[in-house]
């Protein structure tokens, strides 16, 4: 019964704490964050729209980029994804009625932001689902139904 008592105490103090391990995955998607886009289902087409981070003062904050002449949201068609080659296709994980994040990072570093960028995709995001191209270059991706470590701005 003490190591049950122990291990909630430890499971408490996790949750109210987070763990450096997850701070300095916060820490390094501050510095180099990956590619980022909300998917959807909307009417039976594919929209998107692409997050960045900002900096509210000390705080960073999720934030939605407005395109012009995009919607007040964000969002905008994405017809030409079929053309990206993603290997394993995007549309059976994108069911009507759900989001997901979309992060991406290139998977032939260019430069070392290219590197940061794939390594933190994978220490943020998970492990590579799958990999696509864009512009000539492959790119490694993975899908998430949250965004981490930082608040969506309001």
């Amino acid at each position: 019964m003490e190591a049950y008592a122990e291990q909630q105490t430890a499971l408490r103090r996790d949750a109210s704490q987070p763990n450096r391990e997850s701070q300095e995955h916060c820490d390094q998607l501050a510095t180099a964050p990956p590619g980022v886009e909300e998917l959807r289902i909307n009417h039976g087409a594919v929209e998107s729209r692409q997050w960045t981070l900002l900096a509210n003062g000390s705080v960073l904050q999720w934030s939605f980029v407005r395109v012009p002449d995009g919607s007040p949201e964000g969002w905008a068609p994405k017809p030409g994804l079929d053309k990206l080659n993603f290997q394993p296709p995007l549309e059976p994980a994108l069911t009507a009625g759900s989001n997901h994040f979309l992060a991406y990072a290139p998977i032939d570093s260019n430069s070392l932001e290219d590197n940061q960028k794939s390594t933190t995709a994978r220490a943020v995001f998970g492990p590579a689902q799958g990999n696509f191209t864009w512009r000539g270059r492959k790119y490694s991706y993975t899908l998430t139904p949250e965004l981490p470590c930082f608040p969506r701005l309001q």
